[in-house]
C-alpha cells in the first residue's frame, strides 16, 4: 500500500474513533474504551518502532551485487572521538556518513571540517536531539529540527528512529530521505565493544546499513567508541567487506524481522 494512503488511512480512523467514542461511551463503554485504543496503538506503534514504514519510507538497505555495507556514525561530532574514529577509518580504507547534531557541529566546527577533508560524508541528525520528546513535537517543532543551523544534506536521521506524522511531510518538502539502519551495535548502552562489534557482524549482510555513535561514555570509558568501530571493521574486513557511501538510487525501503535484525 502506497505510504502516504496508509497514512491518511490511520488517521482518519484515529479522528473517526473519537466520534465513535463519544457516541458508544454511554451505552458500550467497553467497545467504546476498545475502538479508541486501537487508534491510539494505531498511531503509536510507527511513531515509537524504528523503520516501521507506516507514516512513509525509511531506508534501511541499499542494493548492491558487491560486498558493500553502509557505515554510519551519528552523534558528533566531538573532540576526543572524531579525530581517532578518522584514523581508524583510514587505516581499513573505509567511508562512512557521519549523521551530526547541529549544535555539536557548531561548537566543534574542526572536527567537522576534518571529516569533510577525509572524503567521508556529513548528513542531518537534527539541531538539538531531543530524544526524548522528539516523537510527539509539532510541526513547527521538527521543522526546525530538520533546518535549525543548517546541516545541508539530502540525509535525514531521527534521534533513536521515533518519528511521527509530520515527519514524511517536512522531510518530502525538502528533498530529503530518512534514514534507517540495518543493524545497529546498540553502542550507547553496553560497555562491552566486543559484543557490539560481534552483534554488527552476526547481522551484517550485502547492502547493510551500520549503525555506531561517539561522544558517549566520556566519563566511565572514553576509548569505547573508536574500539567498536576498530573492532567492527576489522571484523568487516575479515569477510571481505568494503564500507562504501551508495548513490541516492541505491537507497531502499524494507520490513526487516525483528529477531533477525535486532530492533
Amino acid at each position: 500500500m502506497n505510504p502516504e494512503v496508509r497514512r491518511r488511512i490511520i488517521l482518519g480512523f484515529a479522528v473517526l474513533a473519537a466520534f465513535v467514542f463519544l457516541a458508544l461511551v454511554a451505552f458500550h463503554p467497553w467497545i467504546a474504551l476498545g475502538i479508541l485504543l486501537i487508534s491510539h496503538l494505531l498511531i503509536l506503534y510507527p511513531t515509537l518502532v524504528a523503520n516501521c514504514q507506516w507514516w512513509g519510507r525509511v531506508v534501511t538497505h541499499f542494493e548492491t551485487p558487491r560486498r558493500e555495507v553502509w557505515l554510519t556514525i551519528d552523534d558528533g561530532p566531538h573532540p576526543l572521538h572524531t579525530p581517532r574514529m578518522l584514523e581508524i577509518l583510514r587505516e581499513f580504507e573505509a567511508r562512512a556518513t557521519f549523521f551530526v547534531i547541529a549544535t555539536r557541529a557548531e561548537k566543534y566546527p574542526a572536527e567537522l571540517a576534518a571529516i569533510r577533508a577525509a572524503g567521508h560524508e556529513i548528513a542531518n541528525h537534527t539541531a538539538t536531539h531531543p530524544s526524548a520528546i522528539f516523537w510527539c513535537l509539532p510541526p513547527r517543532r521538527i521543522a526546525e529540527e530538520i533546518d535549525g543551523r543548517k546541516i545541508p544534506s539530502r540525509y535525514f536521521r531521527t534521534p533513536a528512529g521515533l518519528k511521527n506524522f509530520f515527519v514524511h511531510p517536512a522531510l518530502r518538502r525538502r528533498g530529503m530521505d530518512l534514514i534507517g539502519w540495518t543493524v545497529r551495535g546498540l553502542d550507547t548502552v553496553s560497555k562491552d565493544a566486543d559484543a557490539v562489534a560481534a552483534r554488527i557482524q552476526s547481522r551484517t549482510k550485502p547492502g547493510a546499513i551500520l549503525l555506531l555513535h561517539e561522544g558517549h561514555h566520556l566519563q566511565s570509558d572514553p576509548g569505547f567508541h573508536p574500539r567498536c568501530l576498530e573492532l567492527t571493521l576489522r571484523d568487516l574486513t575479515t569477510k571481505g567487506y568494503r564500507c562504501v557511501l551508495p548513490e541516492p538510487e541505491q537507497l531502499r525501503p524494507r520490513a526487516v524481522e525483528k529477531q533477525k535484525d535486532g530492533y
